[in-house]
This record gives C-alpha cells, sequence and structure tokens, in this order.
C-alpha cells in the first residue's frame, strides 16, 4: 500500500498581480520536503471553460483523479471579502470528489489575507461533505513579499503555520482514507 497522500493542490484560476504563481511555488515546494504528500495540480480553469472533444477527455481524466485524491489544499485570494465564483463553480462541478476528505487553505490578499474567503469556503465544502481543517496559512498584502512572479519571501510565520495544517491535513487524510475504505462514504451519505 502506497503511504504518500495523494493531495490535490486546487487554485483559484485569478493572478491578481502575479501573487499566485509565487505561492503555488512556495505551496509546491514546501511540499516536495514532505514526504507524506503526493502533490497533484490540477488546472480548475480547463475544467470549467472549453466544452470540445479535448477538453470532454481532458475532464475525465481530472475528474478521475480528483475522485483519488484523499486530501486537498485549496490557493485562495479574496476580493471584497469574497472568493471566487470561478472556484465555487469548479466546487460545484466535483461534488463527489470532495465527500469525506479534507480540505486545507493558504489564504491571500489584503489586510484580512483571504480569511473572509477562507470562512467561506469552508462553509461551501462542509456543505458537500467535506472535512475543512481548523489551521490554514495566511498571507495579508502578499504583493510586498513577491519578486516578480519568481519567488516568495518566506516567513518563519507562514512556513510554522503551514507545517501546523500539513500535520493536521495528513491526519484527517488517514483517517478518512481508512474510513473510506472500511465502508464507502456512498453507502453512508
Amino acid at each position: 500500500m502506497n503511504s504518500e497522500i495523494k493531495l490535490a493542490l486546487i487554485h483559484s484560476g485569478e493572478n491578481e498581480q502575479g501573487s499566485q504563481p509565487a505561492l503555488m511555488r512556495w505551496a509546491t515546494d514546501v511540499l516536495a520536503q514532505r514526504a507524506e504528500f503526493e502533490p497533484w495540480l490540477p488546472e480548475p480553469a480547463n475544467f470549467l471553460v472549453r466544452s470540445d472533444n479535448a477538453a470532454v477527455i481532458q475532464r475525465r481524466e481530472i475528474l478521475r483523479q480528483l475522485a483519488e485524491a484523499d486530501a486537498f489544499l485549496i490557493i485562495t485570494s479574496e476580493q471584497g471579502n469574497v472568493h471566487h465564483c470561478a472556484l465555487k463553480a469548479f466546487i460545484d462541478q466535483v461534488s463527489d470528489c470532495w465527500h469525506a476528505r479534507p480540505v486545507a487553505f493558504i489564504g491571500y490578499g489584503g489586510v484580512s489575507g483571504g480569511l473572509c474567503a477562507i470562512s467561506q469556503l469552508r462553509q461551501i465544502l462542509a456543505g458537500q461533505h467535506a472535512v475543512p481543517i481548523c489551521n490554514f496559512v495566511s498571507f495579508p498584502d502578499p504583493w510586498g513579499l513577491t519578486v516578480g512572479a519568481e519567488a516568495i519571501f518566506q516567513t518563519d510565520q507562514a512556513r510554522l503555520s503551514m507545517a501546523r495544517m500539513l500535520v493536521q491535513l495528513n491526519w484527517w487524510a488517514r483517517a478518512l482514507k481508512a474510513a473510506r475504505e472500511q465502508m464507502p462514504y456512498e453507502r453512508v451519505g
């Protein structure tokens, strides 16, 4: 049995002032240093927009991989104290994939660092039978932390928050994976 947790790293698809690529790189760099996760980066924008034959095939493959995910990590920005509607549309379109799986969050933007968006997404995902975990990572005003789209200066506080969050995510992913193996969630939900 593979001991790695299959982790889908989801983002909003929006890129305010180049922060998202830097945060994605930072998150994948941190995840690469952790042996318990096998990260995968689906592209939500490709999932939602196109409807040609290639897009249908790509959509099926994304759905298959999402269904195999043990956990999710969502990177979201915040505009006007809300999450992005494209991210909400993605969550709704793959609703069965969230069932009995933990979800962690990295938020960024404005003074709140994405906390309003994270709070709303927690409620939305709880409605999808996911398990939003308590710990999160927040980057208030991340534009000062990036140098172009190349890097994010990682603060000790962000790395500590990320470590705590990943420990919780790993625990919940293993517990829920074992529960799903014992009895598929479809029989319970």
